[in-house]
């Protein structure tokens, strides 16, 4: 992994959710800040214990230093706050003060800027494009949205551009600043839609409705630019996805749909991380011999094997996953703990477990 954090300059770290994102693109920042990096981890709604194990203040998304001692690089972290972050780009893409506060207080931008499907995909891909630009650090690490389908994370900015871009929008203004919409929409045929709808919801939500559009009509240009240039960030050279799947059957299953969907885009996959691994322990044979007699010895051997047997379909799926993937991605096994991981200490010491890994790649 030492060579993804020379070759580029952001990592996405992916997976559904429930396999350890926000922990492993912590511990993943941590390397890169022994290997001399100044880094970013993004993250978006972190457990509580890792919010303070980084230091992060999940109120607001500002950029916070984690003390690491003994590295020659820098490590921040910033929590993705999704509707901070869209009110900002609103502001950025808006020609006029005016229009940004139109657009702001209307509630149906209020409503779709924090549960509108692909939402917090795009203010992450877009927080993560900020980051890059400022040119303030070496290497960005996104620990992406939590989903059910990992996949859903790439279609994301095709999401919030077609939404920009198609008919309904189109429907609803006849152009920036147009005058008498309501007329011009009448003249087109849809009075009757529109009566109908105003029936069912009222006046008021058609109002709201028409000047949500009529904002939009006025910012396309700049979301639909943003969309494009975090497609091309993704796809680019400088980003390195790394996937975090678990040790089972549907964890594995869902990572070989995104790796498929990563190679037909064209995508740059560098490794997989499988968490919560059962160890591997091969015992040294000069100890097998000297403790062949130990009674104890003896009854840890039979504990491991039964372990082995329980988790033998596991093994089975690991293989099989192993075959898919091929041989030229790393497939980097990470041991299931005895403990949870935390504070900065824990995420240290998972970071050692990650390490040899990284020297290996370097």
């Amino acid at each position: 992994m030492t060579w993804v954090f020379d070759q580029h300059k952001v990592i996405i770290c992916a997976g559904t959710g429930g396999v350890g994102k926000t922990t492993l693109s912590a511990c993943l920042g941590i390397l890169a800040a022994r290997a001399g990096k100044r880094v970013l981890v993004l993250t978006i709604d972190p457990a509580r214990r890792l919010a303070d194990a980084l230091g992060i203040d999940t109120v607001n998304d500002e950029e916070v230093p984690v003390a690491l001692g003994g590295v020659s690089g820098q490590l921040s972290a910033a929590m993705i706050n999704p509707a901070s972050i869209f009110d900002r780009f609103i502001q950025r893409a808006a020609s006029r003060k005016e229009l940004a506060d139109r657009i702001l207080k209307n509630s149906l931008y209020r409503q779709m800027s924090t549960t509108l499907s692909g939402s917090q995909e795009f203010t992450s891909l877009e927080r993560l494009l900020t980051a890059v630009d400022s040119g303030q650090f070496d290497l960005v690490i996104l620990d992406t949205p939590p989903a059910q389908h990992a996949v859903d994370f790439l279609y994301a900015p095709q999401k919030i551009y077609a939404l920009f871009q198609n008919a309904i929008t189109q429907w609803f203004v006849q152009g920036p600043r147009s005058k008498g919409l309501l007329q011009g929409l009448f003249q087109r045929g849809t009075k009757t839609a529109l009566a109908a709808l105003e029936k069912v919801t009222g006046a008021h939500f058609i109002r709201e409705l028409s000047d949500f559009f009529e904002g939009v009509a006025e910012i396309q240009g700049e979301v639909s630019g943003r969309s494009i240039a975090v497609h091309r960030l993704l796809t680019g050279p400088q980003t390195a996805f790394v996937l975090i799947t678990g040790f089972d059957r549907a964890k594995l299953g869902a990572t070989r749909d995104f790796i498929a969907e990563l190679r037909r885009g064209g995508y740059t996959l560098d490794s997989v991380i499988v968490n919560r691994c059962l160890p591997q322990w091969t015992p040294n044979p000069a100890v097998n011999a000297d403790l062949r007699a130990d009674e104890d010895y003896q009854k840890l051997l039979a504990f491991y094997g039964q372990l082995q047997a329980y988790n033998q379909d596991r093994e089975s799926e690991f293989k099989l996953f192993q075959e898919f993937l091929g041989p030229l991605t790393p497939l980097v096994r990470v041991p299931d703990l005895v403990s949870d991981v935390t504070g900065l200490q824990g995420l240290q010491k998972l970071a050692d477990k990650l390490e040899p890994y990284v020297k290996e790649r370097g």
